[in-house]
């Protein structure tokens, strides 16, 4: 059990909008639920400036670098976003955190989740029930092809053919469409299918440890060029 999930909960609904477009109090956000170990080629997951703030397996956790989620959602938080997809959700953290977030600016919003393997946390899951804005499908992206969402996050499976489906099932038909994984030496798919996307304007979010060049966001605008 996460004990600081009610807390950081409580924070996002409670702080005024000001402080929750400061990057740094967002991302100290991310901090207090914890981070995912995650072991990259030749570095070692508990060094580093956010060694402190990794969570013990098992433990609902989020598998983002804060500054570049941070920065994202802050930017995000200018767009009118009432319906959102996240593609891959492992335990779930992400999901519900970036889905807490942008109902603060868009109280309206309507999230769906979407991956075919049930990783996600009892925790988060009762969240998830809690709620009549957020729901998980246990699908892959086909059962929700053609569907048209303000905000697309794809972070499933990070090899080409499964890019290629997200990308077309979702993705291009997004206002925007966001990316995971772009730096990280673990995906080297991601960074290449992301070259050579074209849209009107592509954003990147790349803050990380000066000696790792690990995971990395990207965020494409009207992405079917409509």
């Amino acid at each position: 059990m996460n004990r600081n999930i009610p807390i950081v909960q409580n924070l996002i609904r409670n702080l005024d909008t000001e402080s929750l477009k400061n990057p740094e109090v967002v991302a100290n956000l991310v901090r207090a639920i914890g981070l995912m170990r995650w072991v990259h080629y030749g570095m070692d997951p508990e060094t580093g400036p956010e060694t402190l703030y990794l969570n013990p397996d098992g433990i609902v956790a989020i598998g983002q670098t804060p500054d570049q989620i941070a920065k994202a959602l802050v930017y995000l938080s200018d767009f009118e976003i009432n319906s959102y997809c996240e593609i891959g959700l492992y335990y779930g953290g992400n999901f519900w955190f970036v889905s807490e977030y942008l109902r603060r600016f868009n109280p309206d919003i309507q999230c769906v989740g979407i991956d075919p393997v049930d990783h996600v946390s009892p925790q988060i899951w009762d969240l998830i029930s809690e709620s009549d804005w957020m729901r998980v499908i246990l699908e892959t992206s086909e059962e929700i092809a053609g569907s048209d969402f303000d905000l697309v996050f794809i972070d499933g499976n990070h090899t080409t053919p499964w890019l290629v489906n997200d990308w077309e099932n979702v993705g291009r038909h997004a206002k925007i469409c966001m990316f995971h994984d772009l730096q990280d030496a673990l995906w080297p798919d991601v960074g290449a299918f992301w070259a050579g996307l074209n849209g009107p304007k592509k954003i990147e979010f790349l803050d990380c440890c000066p000696d790792r060049a690990t995971y990395g966001i990207g965020l494409i605008h009207n992405a079917a060029g409509e």
